[in-house]
């Protein structure tokens, strides 16, 4: 692995427009580059590598690979996948039977293609060598030798650290990250995750409510220490801004496919339907699978209605239930769709349909929703999305206006 990753939440920060995004701050230009501190290289003695060729062409069959789990087979997945099954279990072997352990001593990572200060292929980075690293080199050259892995994938360096002191340095960044976080005037909305790279030793920082006064009240606890930050998404908003952006004009006359159906909502949150289903089918899964989160978001029947359609930013990671359940931090609501001969919108014709489903609506999802010029009706087809086979369900609304009516 290239990072050790915490993953945390807690809660804050001054709202921004989603297109303003905090600029990342650069780790220094001399941060640790391990290809800079190649201490040792391996000799390719042999042009023999039928035993590493075969076992190159055992990876492309790995159905891993072939069923698509890991996206679209190129040659560069491939090789990589190949670097990962042969190159890299070859080598934690003998990192076992040397130091037992990489923790204490050092670190182990793998490069990419793509990955600017790591060729593709094994990194291992000692930090103190000594007559063990000899052993773990004499191992590795007669695996070499016997043409089971190539020295092209196998890179040896000094380390400057090791997984355990990145490991405790990563600890001590998230408690600060902690402490800035409950000083926010709203902790419980805030999110941050904190990792160290484990080839340069950057602290790098996701957040979403970090100050440049509270960066640098972080950064006076680490001394000469590096830091990355990446703003994820609009900052969380702080007392007295808004937290829901509504839209302008309210109702349009184009037809909605996108966002999510709000189906409920309650002084502490939202509940939220997909209002398309994706098809996973190919993969042995639901040929009509609706993404459901229930969301705590403060006060939210007062910002937001039921059959509205809205786009929802999250604090956070959701968590992989079904309905998922999250925290959000933003929420934009679309325009409500009218057709030119309707009296009622879409999100009215919607909010009465869910009125009438509410005892089913936590696994109810809302398939089509149509307006029948002849008829004078709404057609709101509801599908339970915990069955595997659904039955749609239609509420038909008619389609009168409490008002249009009264006026005529």
């Amino acid at each position: 692995m290239k990072k050790l990753l915490l993953v945390t939440t807690v809660l804050l920060a001054a709202c921004q427009p989603a297109d303003q995004g905090e600029p990342d701050k650069e780790p220094a230009a001399e941060a640790f580059n391990p290809k800079n501190h190649i201490i040792a290289e391996l000799e390719q003695t042999t042009e023999n590598t039928a035993v590493r060729d075969e076992a190159f062409k055992k990876v492309q069959q790995n159905e891993t690979l072939t069923g698509g789990y890991l996206g679209e087979v190129t040659p560069e997945l491939e090789e990589e996948f190949g670097v990962q099954s042969i190159e890299a279990e070859a080598v934690q072997q003998a990192i076992r039977e040397v130091y037992g352990s990489i923790s204490g001593v050092g670190v182990f990572f793998l490069g990419t293609s793509s990955d600017e200060k790591s060729e593709p292929g094994v990194w291992v980075g000692i930090k103190d060598p000594d007559e063990r690293f000899d052993q773990l080199v004499s191992r590795l050259q007669k695996q070499v030798d016997e043409g089971r892995i190539l020295v092209k994938y196998v890179h040896l360096f000094q380390s400057d650290f090791t997984e355990q002191e990145s490991n405790d340095l990563m600890k001590k960044a998230a408690s600060a990250l902690d402490r800035a976080a409950r000083s926010h005037p709203t902790p419980d909305r805030v999110a941050y995750s904190v990792s160290v790279d484990v080839r340069t030793g950057v602290i790098e920082v996701g957040h979403d409510f970090l100050t440049e006064e509270a960066k640098q009240g972080i950064e006076s606890q680490f001394p000469g220490q590096d830091f990355h930050y990446t703003q994820e998404g609009r900052m969380v908003p702080l007392p007295g801004e808004p937290d829901v952006e509504y839209p302008e004009p309210a109702v349009t006359d184009k037809p909605q496919t996108n966002g999510s159906w709000v189906m409920s909502v309650s002084k502490k949150g939202l509940f939220v339907m997909g209002a398309a289903s994706a098809d996973f089918s190919a993969g042995g899964g639901e040929e009509e699978h609706y993404g459901a989160t229930s969301y705590s978001f403060p006060e939210a029947d007062k910002k937001v209605k039921v059959g509205q359609r809205v786009l929802v930013e999250a604090s956070g990671p959701i968590m992989e239930s079904y309905p998922g359940r999250g925290r959000a931090k933003f929420i934009t609501v679309l325009p409500a769709y009218q057709p030119e001969k309707a009296d009622l919108t879409e999100e009215e014709a919607v909010r009465a349909a869910i009125q009438k489903r509410q005892a089913a609506q936590k696994t109810e999802a809302i398939r089509h929703v149509k307006f029948d010029e002849q008829t004078d009706q709404w057609t709101i087809t509801f599908v339970d999305t915990m069955r595997a086979k659904p039955a749609a369900v239609d509420i038909v609304i008619a389609d009168q206006n409490s008002k249009t009516h009264r006026d005529n």
